[in-house]
């Protein structure tokens, strides 16, 4: 045993000892020059080492540089800075003159991605084929092979075509690759904007073969999160792994084998486009569950959404069948909505289940075409419950408040889901059909309603009004007035299916016609509500059927509609209910055709 440490220690000692040697009998410097001109040679950039090269010999051997420049040809300004490189350095080529670099660590370097960095080249200049075996190659006595490359605790400044510059913040790269350039790389980042964070951290692996042509990459393990304003208070975060190709020279990309998780969402797919010189995108998504307002709906939003859920079961704590509550619309994003007015974007997204702002849709399709912010729906449809609905048409973002024209088919919709995203009151229970076409300004509910134009057919399925039974209202007033005739109490009034069409012009709804009937009723509706003032003026007029009593009152009561008036505010709504009046003038008619008959009988001649 004391044999076999003193082995070892002498090894030890030799090696110590051929190292220090080594630095002392080289010098670094004499490889600056020789790195410059390789640099120049392979990629046309001109490397700036600013102070003496200095051996490092601890943890591994290394050569230490200070502050550091890489400016493309014809470039103003820098394209890396760092304030300093380490160079690890492999021993046994050392001997035979060659400079093999097993690792590249840059610190703390400010990488800029802007115009005034990038290259200036002829424009008739000629493109160098693409070189597949130019990794190694050789210069006098010296070659020169690196296989690992870090860069730590650094930034990086993008310039989008618009001259929006973007600073991608803690940068953490490493690649590790091959002779033939293929490797195992780690990227690390955040990028903040507009008060929000996005971070990531993939790792994966990289082809650089046919670089600057092509490059190729996988993320086979990806993390992301994106935090702050205008989103949840969880921020999204998630998973992620594609396969990507990126063209430098064309600045096209395409990602395919997409696979996606967003807090409790989940995408796949493949997208392809251009980023430069203005973005171009092509998205084909599917979704087996996708809740959107959990991915776009703020904290605010949602502690929002929760009140209201809260006070309308208070208020509504017997009705069972009130499942939906109001929602908050949220404001139009106009940091989204101007990316929209400098992209071109076509989109596909399928989805089995979806959520947004409380509704849960099935089915949903979309496949939707903006051109620089004039978006193409070509197809949005889904179903909501027992009904579904398809919209198609325009949508203008270009203006500060977008312009729509739309045609519309809801079908069995139910009411319990429209009237909170139109953020009216939910007075009616049933189901709604709609179709119609409608132009104006705006997408949130309260827009839609006033600054909306149109016309349309509609049709009111089970329609309910809780709050009040215009029949039974009908009823109690006739017997109240006469004591002549009595109802079937065996009968339970139903508001009858009704059929009929408005129109919708500077916040006015005008009933033209509304109507329906079954056994028990026959009923018809006009007037309009003023959505801007929140009034209304709507006069039903019923005939009601299965009287008992008087045979000449129920004649009357059969072939005679009792008017029913609602009016005024919606805060503070009057009703106007005329059975006396009605019974009256009709008295009065049969009184005066008496006369009329009995002097006719009394003067024949006349």
């Amino acid at each position: 045993m004391r044999k076999l440490i003193t082995t070892f220690a002498i090894l030890i000692a030799v090696l110590v000892a051929g190292m220090s040697a080594l630095v002392l009998l080289v010098n670094p410097n004499d490889f600056k020059h020789y790195m410059v001109q390789q640099v120049k040679k392979r990629s046309g950039y001109q490397l700036t080492l600013k102070g003496d090269l200095r051996w490092h010999v601890w943890p591994r051997l290394s050569i230490l540089s200070g502050p550091i420049a890489l400016t493309a040809p014809g470039a103003s300004q820098p394209a890396v800075t760092a304030d300093n490189m380490r160079l690890d350095v492999e021993l046994l080529p050392l001997i035979s003159h060659q400079l093999h670099i097993s690792k590249v660590l840059v610190t703390h370097a400010v990488i800029q991605a802007t115009p005034d960095a990038a290259g200036k080249t002829a424009q008739a200049g000629p493109i160098a084929p693409d070189d597949t075996n130019g990794f190694s190659p050789s210069f006098g006595n010296w070659s020169l092979d690196i296989a690992n490359v870090s860069v730590a605790n650094s930034l990086l400044v993008w310039q989008d075509p618009q001259g929006e510059q973007l600073n991608f913040r803690d940068i953490n790269f490493s690649l590790h690759q091959d002779t033939s350039r293929v490797g195992q790389y780690r990227l690390s980042t955040a990028l903040t904007r507009n008060q929000q964070t996005f971070s990531i951290d993939f790792e994966g692996q990289m082809d650089a073969r046919h670089y600057p042509h092509k490059l190729a990459f996988t993320v086979d393990r990806g993390s992301y999160q994106l935090q702050g304003v205008s989103l949840p208070e969880e921020g999204v975060k998630g998973e992620t792994t594609f396969n990507a190709q990126w063209s430098p020279m064309s600045n096209a990309f395409d990602l395919t084998n997409f696979s996606l998780h967003a807090n409790d969402s989940d995408f796949s797919g493949e997208a392809s486009g251009v980023l430069a010189p203005a973005l171009q995108l092509k998205l084909k998504l599917h979704s087996q569950n996708a809740n959107f307002d959990q991915l776009l709906l703020s904290s605010e939003s949602q502690v929002s959404q929760q009140f209201s859920a809260q006070t309308n079961t208070t208020e509504n704590a017997p009705e069972q069948t009130r499942a939906r509550t109001p929602v908050v619309v949220v404001k139009n994003n106009r940091g989204f909505i101007d990316w929209l007015n400098k992209s071109e974007i076509s989109s596909q997204l399928t989805a089995n289940q979806a959520m947004w702002h409380g509704v849960t849709v099935k089915g949903l399709d979309l496949d939707a075409h903006n051109a620089m912010g004039m978006m193409s729906l070509n197809t949005l449809s889904g179903k909501v419950d027992n009904g579904q609905f398809a919209i198609q048409g325009k949508v203008d973002f270009r203006p500060d408040l977008a312009t729509v024209d739309l045609h519309t088919d809801l079908q069995r919709i139910p009411l319990q889901v429209v009237q909170p995203l139109l953020q009216i009151p939910p007075v009616l229970r049933g189901d709604i059909s709609l179709q119609g076409d409608f132009t104006g300004q705006g997408l949130r509910g309260k827009e839609i309603l006033t600054q909306w134009q149109g016309r349309s057919t509609i049709d009111l399925i089970g329609l309910d009004i809780p709050q009040m039974n215009v029949q039974q209202m009908v009823i109690d007033a006739v017997t109240r007035a006469s004591n002549r005739v009595n109802s079937d109490p065996t009968l339970h009034p139903v508001i009858p299916d009704m059929r009929g069409n408005f129109t919708l012009t500077n916040g006015t709804l005008q009933l033209a016609r509304l109507e329906g009937q079954n056994a028990q009723v026959s009923l018809n509706a006009l007037g309009d509500i003023n959505f801007a003032q929140q009034q209304l003026d709507i006069t039903f007029n019923l005939l009601t059927r299965g009287w008992k009593g008087d045979p000449g009152m129920i004649a009357l009561l059969a072939n005679q509609p009792i008017p029913l008036r609602f009016y005024g505010p919606w805060n503070n709504l009057q009703y106007s209910l005329s059975v006396d009046r009605l019974l009256k003038n009709n008295l009065k008619n049969r009184l005066q055709q008496w006369l009329k008959d009995n002097d006719k009988t009394k003067h024949p001649s006349s």
